[in-house]
């Protein structure tokens, strides 16, 4: 007969197969490691880099400004200058000439390309000449009026008055023969004169008298 021992109160028993001292109870023991499966790797992750953001630059948004205004010429009076006097004369003719605008009380020399030579003040009337197309027909350094006692410097004569049929052109300020002018510089830009001529500072009738013919057109625009 095979022995069988029982411990009791233990719960235990002990096979006689079993090698001296090994112990088997109905669980595992605790420290008995479950198989683990092998561990394979993980691939390292690529970042795949994000495209830079361009910005698209916002055009500059432009204002496109209007022409300029143009303010309207203002005549000239015998106590006012004429206002918003413009860069060329007022006329429809081309060429090389000399534009008297009575109304504005100045004077233009154009070149043959219709290019400002010269835009002066002057002292005239708005009675006479009459407009139109005029041309100068002689010109004197020095002229001479008995009557008034005055001289004129760069006299260029292109028209006469309606009653005395005396000569009417373009001159410096006139003197009298003592020396002293008729008026002042300041007041050139006045219709104050009283003859019909039209009157420049002395600079300015002898620039014209240097570059006038005999034979140029004078052209008078219309008075206010």
């Amino acid at each position: 007969m095979v022995a069988v021992a029982l411990v009791f109160g233990t719960g235990i028993a002990v096979s006689p197969n079993a090698h001296s001292g090994a112990v088997h109870s109905g669980a595992p023991a605790d420290n008995a490691a479950d198989p683990q499966p092998s561990s394979t790797p993980t691939p390292a992750q690529t970042t795949t880099p994000t495209p830079a953001q361009t910005t698209t630059p916002t055009p500059t948004q432009t204002t496109t400004q209007g022409p300029a205004r143009v303010r309207p010429p203002k005549p000239a009076s015998r106590t006012h200058k004429a206002r918003n006097v413009p860069e060329f004369p007022r006329d429809t003719h081309h060429g090389r000439r000399i534009v008297y605008d009575k109304a504005l009380m100045t004077a233009w020399v154009m070149g043959e390309r219709d290019q400002v030579i010269g835009r002066y003040p002057v002292v005239g009337r708005f009675d006479r000449p009459v407009m139109g197309t005029y041309r100068i027909f002689s010109k004197s350094k020095i002229a001479y009026n008995p009557n008034s006692k005055v001289t004129f410097n760069h006299m260029m004569r292109f028209t006469y008055g309606p009653d005395t049929k005396s000569p009417i052109g373009l001159h410096a300020i006139p003197r009298y023969y003592d020396g002293t002018a008729m008026h002042s510089v300041k007041q050139l830009g006045l219709a104050i004169a009283a003859g019909g001529c039209v009157r420049l500072s002395e600079e300015a009738a002898a620039a014209i008298y240097k570059w006038a013919k005999v034979g140029d057109r004078v052209i008078v625009l219309p008075s206010p």
